[in-house]
């Protein structure tokens, strides 16, 4: 057995943010250290221009018969250190870009590797426009900070460093002030990471907040505008908008505040250094020359700038290390389907039992599911019916492994599914439900969506088997037809025969079928009935259905009421007995009876 190697999910830690982006970035270590090295090339005119400049104001000011060649000596040196910046910057920003663009896509791809193995569970209390927003905004903003800091404390370490090199040969006695530039960064740090922190996370739900509504608001335009809500819609919209906008504003006015401040505390550091200096020289207090004046000058520009930088950079921090925490819900999630490890199925013949199965929901104190014992041989095809709530929808969920048994146990074909790789089982089941999932994409994509290798013969014939064959074959492009999000250039009978394709496409031993046909009308329900018939024989079917009619050819029957079994049998049997499914069926036929005449 291959070892398995710890992936990003594995390592992320939200709660250490600095350790997370290493390994981040740790993937292309060579293209950070190329880019590192580049980097110091291409700055060297941040101190050698004010040696350069030092150098020539000292010529001029004291004259020697060397004067034209010093100055040519010090020229050159400056005009080689500005002409290496455009080369050097050009690679080391491509290292960097390759480092940067390889951490955001690993990042995105870890994200969306989780969400596959996360349990449906999770998905019930997270909207989708939040997991986009993680998926894509977060991740945006972890790249714009970790750039800014390589670019920012990078160009700051070099000021700082040549600054305090080449002043401690030519005028240590002002190693001092240089000094003093560091107890105001870290006081003015730890104050703003304390209310940065609090503002971006607030900001941060908010955008999550936008992004929901807004995905909600669009999902629901049919229907609002089917009502004539817009103006209702909008009005929320703008609320939430609105919220985004005082949270946005928040945000930036503490960055101003932070940087307004910072900006003049540097300026006036600046300002006392140069005076400082001019005065020493010319009081004669220190052997400083005109050119020593300007160099301190310069690299007091130098280190205020670098520093204004790094302060620049802590707002992208803030908002960098809140999109770790946040992305870290999602990869720190313990919420996992666990298969690893898990017994391999070669074969599923599609014999299922359920004994004394228990399920209770999270935070609930009933459970939805209880004392449910039941034998499905292969090939048989059962129907659950009970009223809504009764725990037909969260039976299905246990048999695919959404949810797991918190009593009692399933098997599949004679092994307890809790021991199973699901995955493997999984290959082996195809779903029908009420609300068909198809994707923006062709008919053919969606139809194969999750098959390989399928020939287009075996696929015409799954479509004929589905009752499909007439209206694909009007379609302009046929096969190759793009139907739209969610299918919607295709009526609700169109897309539940594609759902029925797809299911016959995978050669499924066991079938699930929910409520796979009462939002059809007649004709349309008679049409994918028929086409269901035909994909049922021989497979394990459970079917999960408010229309009695379409169970008719069902082996078994089950009633549910409260999560527990209150009559199963065939259709003859249940209606003999003159009980609850027989009070159902004379309702739905008695209506319906009613309607004809």
């Amino acid at each position: 057995m291959c070892d398995h190697h710890p992936t990003i999910e594995d390592r992320y830690r939200s709660d250490h943010p600095w350790r997370t982006l290493a390994m981040l970035y740790g993937q292309r270590r060579r293209a950070v250290v190329v880019a590192v090295i580049l980097f110091i090339i291409k700055q060297s005119p941040t101190w050698v221009i004010p040696i350069v400049t030092a150098n020539i104001i000292d010529v001029i000011a004291h004259p020697n018969e060397h004067k034209a060649q010093e100055i040519l000596t010090n020229t050159l040196a400056g005009v080689v250190s500005v002409a290496l910046n455009s080369p050097f910057h050009t690679v080391y920003y491509r290292n960097v870009a390759e480092a940067a663009r390889t951490a955001e896509a690993t990042l995105r791809s870890a994200i969306c590797r989780r969400l596959q193995q996360l349990n449906i569970s999770y998905y019930k209390h997270k909207s989708s426009g939040v997991l986009q927003s993680k998926a894509l905004r977060d991740v945006e903003s972890i790249d714009q900070m970790a750039r800014g800091l390589f670019e920012m404390v990078l160009g700051a370490a070099i000021a700082l460093v040549s600054a305090i090199i080449v002043t401690a040969i030519r005028a240590p006695q002002f190693l001092l002030f240089f000094l003093l530039a560091i107890p105001p960064v870290i006081i003015m740090q730890q104050w703003l990471s304390k209310r940065m922190r609090k503002i971006n996370k607030e900001f941060r739900q908010e955008v999550e907040g936008m992004s929901s509504k807004i995905v909600s608001m669009i999902d629901m335009i049919p229907i609002a505008r089917a009502h004539a809500v817009e103006d209702v819609e909008i009005e929320k919209i703008d609320r939430q908008l609105d919220q985004v906008k005082q949270a946005g504003i928040k945000v930036d006015y503490i960055n101003a505040m932070f940087l307004s401040s910072a900006w003049s505390m540097f300026t006036m550091l600046n300002l006392l250094g140069m005076v400082a200096a001019g005065w020493m020289c010319y009081t004669k207090m220190l052997p400083l020359t005109a050119g020593d004046v300007v160099l301190l000058g310069g690299y007091f520009s130098s280190i205020t700038g670098a520093v204004l930088s790094i302060c620049n950079i802590f707002p992208n921090v803030a908002r960098g290390f809140e999109a770790i925490r946040s992305i870290g819900d999602v990869l720190e999630s313990p919420d996992i389907e666990r298969n690893r490890g898990k017994q391999s199925i070669a074969n599923v013949r599609g014999g299922l039992r359920f004994d004394e199965v228990a399920y209770r929901y999270p935070g609930v104190e009933t459970d939805a599911i209880s004392h449910f014992s039941l034998d499905v041989p292969a090939g048989k095809t059962v129907a659950l019916v009970g009223p809504s709530g009764s725990g037909k929808s969260t039976m299905m969920g246990l048999v695919l492994g959404f949810q797991r048994p918190t009593g009692g146990r399933i098997l599949l074909d004679g092994s307890d599914i809790e021991a199973l790789d699901l995955r493997d089982f999984r290959e082996y089941v195809a779903v029908v439900s009420q609300e068909t999932l198809l994707f923006q994409g062709t008919l053919r994509e969606n139809i194969l969506y999750g098959t390989l290798d399928v020939s287009d013969e075996r696929l015409w014939q799954a479509i004929c088997d589905a009752n499909a064959h007439e209206f694909v074959s009007r379609l302009p492009d046929g096969l190759d037809t793009v139907i739209g999000e969610k299918g919607a250039r295709l009526s609700g009978g169109q897309k539940q025969r594609i759902a029925i394709a797809r299911a016959i496409i995978r050669e499924p031993r066991v079938l699930i079928l929910d409520e796979a046909t009462s939002a059809l009308d007649g004709e349309s329900e008679r049409v994918v009935q028929e086409a269901l018939d035909r994909l049922m024989k021989g497979r394990t079917t459970l079917i999960v259905a408010h229309r009695l009619s379409t169970i008719r050819n069902a082996d078994t029957i089950v009633v549910l009421e409260n999560g527990q079994i209150t009559e199963s049998g065939s259709l003859p049997d249940l209606l003999d007995r003159n009980g609850t499914f027989a009070d159902m069926w004379r309702l739905q036929t008695g209506a319906r009876f009613a309607i004809a005449s």
